[in-house]
């Protein structure tokens, strides 16, 4: 169970978090890209996840390089929250959420990565617009939202499962010789 003054720090996040997309859509009038983490639990910040957002950063920056999409704007912020990272491109929106839906699914990171993107005119673009269907859960792969309305895994098995994944994919990347973190 979350304590009431980290739930009210989370509800803060997300409000100032609201107010930055508004702010960053208002001055480029450009699709943006809102990029944090599904992280359960009252840590929302510490090395392991700073890392597996640098992992989802550099996964966004790689599909808009492929993509020659070119980043306006791009700015990062870690908080007692979670890291947050605001990229804006000129590009359709709909063509933007399908390339973050296909880094969401087929990342080995992808089901921790909450990558959000909005039009220029402050509509979230949602996976029903690109007829994808919801998020699945982390471990069951039932409807994400419905696991988290029903209660149906505790924070601690969440967690560990978020840990083993990252363990998995640090180890590939040893095995692939990267010397990342």
């Amino acid at each position: 169970m979350i304590d009431e003054k980290v739930l009210n720090r989370i509800l803060k996040s997300r409000e100032d978090r609201s107010k930055k997309q508004i702010e960053l859509i208002d001055r480029y009038h450009m699709s943006l890209i809102s990029f944090t983490l599904n992280t359960p639990g009252s840590t929302k910040d510490s090395p392991m996840y700073r890392d597996i957002h640098e992992a989802g950063t550099l996964a966004i920056l790689e599909k808009l390089e492929e993509g020659h999409i070119s980043i306006v704007h791009r700015e990062e912020f870690y908080r007692t929250t979670g890291p947050e990272a605001y990229i804006v491109v000129d590009i359709d929106p709909l063509i933007l959420k399908e390339i973050t839906v296909d880094i969401e699914e087929n990342h080995p990171l992808g089901r921790v990565f909450d990558i959000d993107v909005f039009d220029s005119h402050h509509n979230q673009i949602s996976r029903t617009h690109i007829e994808r269907p919801p998020r699945r859960c982390l471990l069951c792969n039932d409807d994400a939202r419905v696991c988290m309305r029903m209660q149906r895994h505790t924070y601690e098995e969440l967690i560990h499962w978020i840990e083993q994944l990252w363990n998995k994919y640090r180890n590939t990347l040893k095995d692939t010789g990267f010397s990342g973190k």
